[in-house]
């Protein structure tokens, strides 16, 4: 019985709560890093320090 201390249903819960939000963490960060590479291959703005701006 030294696992009804661990397994008990608050204990459950917590755990089921704490990898459901990490797994969605994971998965937003992943689609946000995917949109900001497919951004950033197709443009092509430049910084105005960059721009060597005038004839």
């Amino acid at each position: 019985m030294a696992y009804s201390r661990i397994l008990n249903p608050r204990n459950l819960a917590l755990f089921s709560i704490a990898s459901l939000g990490s797994g969605y963490f994971m998965v937003k960060s992943r689609a946000l890093s995917d949109k900001q590479r497919t951004r950033a291959e197709g443009d092509y703005t430049v910084t105005v320090d960059r721009s060597g701006g005038g004839i």
